[in-house]
C-alpha cells in the first residue's frame, strides 16, 4: 500500500486517529484542519475498554495510561446526598475498564504520534470542491491548490460540511432536548470514585481526569438558546447546582465569572444508509454523533479509524471494496451504542425520583455488560 495518498479532513480525535492508522499502513497522509491553531475544545474525555484497545492499536496506549486516571468506580447519590449504590467495575483483563483524561492531553498524544509517523497536519486549510474519479479524488483547497488523493476521510465533526456534500441537508444533528455543561475543577485528595447526583432538574457528575484534575458534567433539560457571556454561564451553572451537597456544592461555590464553562446541546447524527460515496468516507461524529452517556463518542471514532485502515490494508488497491467492508463492520456496532446511550439519557432524566433511583442502582451492571459486549472485535 506504500505510496497511497489520503486526505483527512479535521484534526480532532477521529481525524488524528485516522491519520495515525493510515500512516501505520504506509499511506501518505495529509490532515487539513480549518482552525488556525492545533487545539481542541472541551474539558475531559473517558476512554472505556474498547477505546483503550483502539489506542493500543494506534501505539499510544502507554502514554494514555501515564497521563490519565484509571477508573475506580462510581458512587450514585440522590439529590440530597443519600448513597444509592457504589459500582466497582471488573476489568476486562487486557485493558482497564476505563481511563479518563483531559481532552488536551489526548489531543497532544495523538498529534505527536501522527507527526511521528510522517502525517502532515496543515492548519487553516480545508476543501472548497471535491471531484471524484474512478481511480482518485481531486480536491480543491482553500489555499488555491488542487491535489489528487486515493481516499478522503471526513472527520469534520457533528456539523460536517462533507456530510452535506455527500448526502444533502437531510441528516443535520438532531436535538435531544438536553444541554450539557462542563467545567474543570481541582481534584480533592482522597476522591477515589466518580460521583453522580441524581437531581430532579439536572444530573450532576464529577469525574477524575488525573491526580490533580477532575471535571464537572451537568445534564439539563433545555434548549441551547442564544450564546451566553462568561458571567451568565457562571450564574446559570451556580443556579442549577443550588441545593446539591458534598463535592458538587464545593465546586459550585468555586464558580466565578472567570471560570471556563462549556455549555452545548446534546445532539445525535444518524445516517441510516451509507457513510461513504465513491472514495470519500465519513467517520466519527460526522457519521454517527452519540450522546455522552456511555462515553463512546470518541471511542467509536477511534475504532472507525482502526477498522478503516485494516480494511484498506486487507483489500489492497480496491478502495471502494474496503469502504463497503468498513461500513458493514461498523454500522451495527455504532447503532447499538447509539441506542443504548439514548435510552440511558431518557431513563436518567425523564423518570420520577423513585424510578431514577432504581435505574441508577442497576446502571453499573448494565455498563459492565455493555463494556464486556464491546470486547468483541470492532
Amino acid at each position: 500500500m506504500s505510496g497511497r495518498r489520503a486526505l483527512v479532513v479535521g484534526a480532532g480525535i477521529g481525524g488524528l486517529s485516522s491519520a495515525i492508522a493510515l500512516a501505520e499502513k504506509g499511506w501518505q497522509v495529509t490532515v487539513a484542519e480549518l482552525k488556525p491553531e492545533n487545539t481542541t475544545v472541551g474539558v475531559g474525555i473517558n476512554n472505556p475498554a474498547n477505546a483503550l484497545r483502539a489506542l493500543k492499536a494506534l501505539g499510544v496506549y502507554d502514554e494514555v495510561v501515564r497521563r490519565g486516571w484509571e477508573y475506580q468506580g462510581i458512587q450514585r447519590y440522590t439529590e440530597d446526598g443519600e448513597l444509592i449504590t457504589t459500582f466497582e467495575p471488573t476489568s476486562p483483563g487486557d485493558v482497564p475498564f476505563q481511563i479518563s483524561m483531559t481532552r488536551a492531553d489526548l489531543h497532544d498524544i495523538l498529534t505527536s504520534r501522527a507527526r511521528e509517523l510522517g502525517a502532515r497536519i496543515e492548519l487553516g486549510l480545508t476543501w472548497t470542491a471535491i471531484d471524484q474519479h474512478d481511480d482518485e479524488v481531486h480536491v480543491t483547497l482553500t489555499d488555491g491548490t488542487t491535489r489528487a488523493y486515493d481516499l478522503v476521510v471526513g472527520a469534520d465533526g457533528i456539523r460536517s460540511p462533507l456530510r452535506r456534500l455527500l448526502f444533502g441537508t437531510g441528516h443535520e444533528p438532531r436535538g435531544t432536548g438536553y444541554v450539557c455543561w462542563r467545567m474543570r475543577a481541582e481534584r480533592p485528595e482522597g476522591v477515589r470514585y466518580s460521583q453522580y447526583f441524581n437531581g430532579s432538574r439536572v444530573k450532576a457528575t464529577v469525574i477524575n481526569l488525573n491526580p490533580a484534575t477532575m471535571y464537572l458534567l451537568v445534564i439539563e433539560r433545555a434548549e441551547p438558546g442564544p450564546a451566553r457571556t462568561p458571567a451568565e454561564l457562571a450564574a446559570g451553572l451556580r443556579a442549577l447546582l443550588d441545593g446539591f451537597p458534598g463535592l458538587i456544592k464545593e465546586i459550585r461555590d468555586s464558580i466565578t465569572p472567570a471560570t471556563e464553562i462549556h455549555r452545548g446541546p446534546l445532539e445525535e447524527v444518524e445516517l441510516p444508509g451509507s457513510w461513504y460515496r465513491g472514495r470519500v468516507v465519513l467517520i466519527g461524529d460526522a457519521a454517527h454523533a452519540i450522546t455522552p452517556h456511555l462515553a463512546q463518542g470518541a471511542g467509536m471514532a477511534m475504532e472507525d479509524a482502526v477498522v478503516l485502515a485494516d480494511e484498506l490494508d486487507r483489500t489492497g488497491d480496491d478502495v471502494p471494496a474496503a469502504l463497503n467492508a468498513f461500513q458493514r463492520r461498523r454500522h451495527p456496532r455504532v447503532s447499538y451504542v447509539q441506542q443504548q446511550a439514548h435510552e440511558i439519557l431518557r431513563n436518567e432524566m425523564e423518570s420520577d425520583a423513585e424510578r431514577k433511583a432504581a435505574f441508577a442502582a442497576g446502571l453499573g451492571a448494565r455498563q459492565q455488560q455493555i463494556v464486556d459486549l464491546l470486547a468483541k472485535p470492532a
